[in-house]
């Protein structure tokens, strides 16, 4: 399959902070944690998000997908995305990744086969490499606390996007170090 038939995209990890000492004191918050961020999640794919086309949620992690087509739309996604992070942090204080990438085409296969009403087979439709950047950046730079990491191809595509400190990153597929810029707070108020 070509290449050039890949769709550009952004995916945007969003990941709770400190779930694991949660989940280690046996009670039931934990769950109750997850299960709220995965109704946030559905709620603001469906209704708060117009511009993301898909959403995917485990445990305490969501994924936001969009396939923004011109300089204006990546303003547009990073937007929706910076509205969305505080209502994830009243849930616990969360982090979000965002990552540019490009979508494997969906498989000609068929979806049909169900067990109770659900598909057995779910392609994901994220790039699989940004997926990965997304947890590489999670393990090279969570240490530094931020609420954003944010790749510098997202960044460049947007006019005024903040001046934000910046680290480097060896990103799939190339292993090339990109710019992730990291940032405290808001992105705009």
């Amino acid at each position: 399959m070509l290449v050039s038939n890949w769709e550009d995209c952004i995916v945007s990890y969003f990941d709770l902070i400190d779930t694991r000492k949660t989940i280690a004191s046996e009670n039931s918050e934990a769950t109750e944690l997850m299960r709220q961020l995965h109704a946030l999640t559905h709620k603001s794919i469906n209704i708060d998000m117009p511009f993301h086309r898909h959403a995917y949620a485990w445990n305490d992690s969501a994924i936001f997908l969009a396939f923004p087509k011109t300089n204006g739309d990546y303003e547009t996604v990073m937007r929706e995305l910076n509205e969305v992070k505080p209502r994830f942090d009243e849930i616990r204080h969360s982090y979000a990744i965002c990552v540019k990438g490009q979508a494997i085409p969906e498989p000609p296969c068929a979806y049909g086969t169900e067990v109770n009403g659900q598909p057995k087979f779910i392609f994901l439709k994220a790039s699989g490499y940004a997926f990965k950047n997304c947890f590489t950046v999670e393990e090279r730079l969570k240490k530094h606390g931020m609420d954003w990491y944010i790749d510098s191809w997202i960044t460049r595509k947007i006019r005024n996007f903040p001046k934000t400190d910046r680290c480097k990153v060896a990103m799939l597929p190339t292993n090339r170090k990109r710019a992730i810029c990291i940032l405290k707070g808001q992105i705009w108020r």
